[in-house]
């Protein structure tokens, strides 16, 4: 019947039938890359960002992000919060929240529980360690710390 323009669905039925292009193509000479056409199992693909590993439990492949894009996310994670970039607290978390949201959405169709539990840490960690170099001084990280939060 089809499916809809842009969906995850649709790339992967064109790339089925790429896989025929690219065997015309051989044929007449053309020059096909390699390094980005090819049939393999799917533990070795990396395809939109998801990478993909097989449930014993379930007896069936799942989708989950790939190890390139979970780097990519914590690489952009650790520039937002970046101990010396000068702008408030407040729109470093702002920023993150953007990042998280995005990123959380476009890979919610994966399984991730386990992966988003560490990178929750991860950001917890990192933005203790912006508000830590926040109060600078020793007096002012006691005064800070036995104060009450009123937020």
């Amino acid at each position: 019947m089809g499916t809809p323009q842009g969906g995850k669905l649709s790339s992967l039925l064109a790339n089925i039938m790429l896989n025929e292009l690219d065997k015309e193509m051989e044929k007449r000479g053309l020059k096909v890359n390699m390094s980005k056409s090819k049939v393999d199992k799917p533990q070795g693909l990396k395809y939109l960002g998801l990478g993909f590993y097989f449930d014993s439990r379930a007896h069936q492949f799942k989708a989950k992000p790939h190890a390139k894009s979970v780097a990519k996310f914590k690489n952009r994670m650790k520039e937002l919060t970046c101990r010396s970039w000068g702008v408030s607290n407040s729109y470093k978390v702002a920023k993150l929240n953007q990042l998280i949201r995005g990123w959380i959405n476009y890979f919610k169709m994966g399984s991730m529980k386990m992966l988003c539990k560490e990178l929750d840490a991860r950001i917890r960690f990192r933005m203790r360690m912006c508000i830590w170099k926040q109060w600078k001084t020793p007096q002012n990280r006691a005064k800070n710390l036995v104060k009450p939060d009123l937020d």
